[in-house]
C-alpha cells in the first residue's frame, strides 16, 4: 500500500519538472508497467536533459534549486524519500540536449 495523495504529488512534481525542461515543440511520455508485485512508472521527455555531475551531486540535494525564486529545491529530494520509504526507488537517465527518463519503482 502507498499513500495515494503523496504519490499523486510526486507524479505531479515529476511531470511539472518534465514540462519545465521541454520546449513548446517537445513531448512528454508517461508509461506504466507491472513486474511481479511491482509497478514501474516512466516519465520521459525530450527536454534539455541533465549532465551526470548534476544528477550525482545536485538533483536530489535538498534546498538546491536551478529555478531561482520559483522553487525551494526540495521536490526531487522529497519525492525520492517518499518512494524509498514505500520500499521503492527512483532512477534517472538523462543526456544534455536529448532529454530525461525518470523511473519510479514501487
Amino acid at each position: 500500500m502507498i499513500e495515494r495523495d503523496r504519490l499523486l504529488n510526486v507524479l505531479g512534481h515529476l511531470i511539472d519538472n518534465a514540462q519545465q525542461a521541454t520546449d513548446d515543440e517537445g513531448w512528454i511520455r508517461i508509461s506504466l508497467e507491472r513486474e511481479d508485485a511491482s509497478i514501474i512508472i516512466h516519465i520521459e521527455d525530450n527536454g534539455h536533459g541533465m549532465d551526470p555531475e548534476f544528477i550525482k551531486h545536485r538533483l536530489f540535494k535538498p534546498f538546491d534549486t536551478t529555478k531561482g525564486n520559483a522553487g525551494m529545491g526540495i521536490g526531487m529530494y522529497e519525492s525520492r524519500e517518499f518512494i524509498r520509504q514505500a520500499g521503492g526507488d527512483i532512477k534517472v537517465a538523462s543526456e544534455p540536449g536529448k532529454g530525461t527518463v525518470i523511473t519510479l519503482y514501487i
